[in-house]
């Protein structure tokens, strides 16, 4: 009966492997030799940097593709208040736009915009949780967004090597 769940579960693995499913979170490479990257924030110019660094592109300012990271913009807003009028819920959200470009036009890809949200409790007795709990979102959310921008650039890289001989 173990041998039969063990070939059962071995199975079922190679056949998750096989059709291409990844785990949340794990991007494909970008296959890239060299990328710009042009950002107002540092911050978040520093994570981009880093991620595609560690993904064996070579980041520098001479390199003939460009990662334009544009309108990045934090908003904060309160979602809820408590029987007193003290705010007990807040939302914080995060949009950019992102393109890329290239003197051969071949990595062009339009504007893309993005989004995303975190809502999170706030306790008033306890304002330096609130800030905590505020900076733990935004993290979260810069994380979140420049994963979703390296899969972007796998898939570019991807397009792009299917359509050269």
């Amino acid at each position: 009966m173990k041998a039969c769940l063990r070939l059962l579960l071995l199975c079922a693995l190679i056949s998750i492997s096989a059709c291409g499913w990844h785990l949340r979170g794990e991007a494909a490479s970008v296959d890239v030799d060299s990328m710009a990257v042009n950002t107002p924030d540092e911050n978040f110019k520093l994570h981009i940097e880093q991620a595609l660094e560690d993904d064996g592109v070579l980041v520098h300012s001479e390199a003939p593709l460009v990662l334009n990271i544009s309108s990045l913009r934090w908003q904060s807003r309160t979602v809820a208040v408590d029987a007193v009028g003290r705010e007990a819920e807040r939302e914080v959200r995060l949009n950019l736009g992102w393109s890329l470009r290239a003197p051969d036009k071949q990595w062009q890809s339009e504007l893309q915009n993005m989004s995303t949200s975190r809502r999170f409790q706030v306790s008033p007795d306890n304002p330096a949780g609130a800030a905590d709990e505020d900076q733990l979102a935004r993290d979260d959310m810069q994380q979140e967004m420049i994963n979703r921008i390296m899969r972007a650039l796998s898939r570019l890289a991807l397009e792009q090597s299917l359509e050269q001989p």
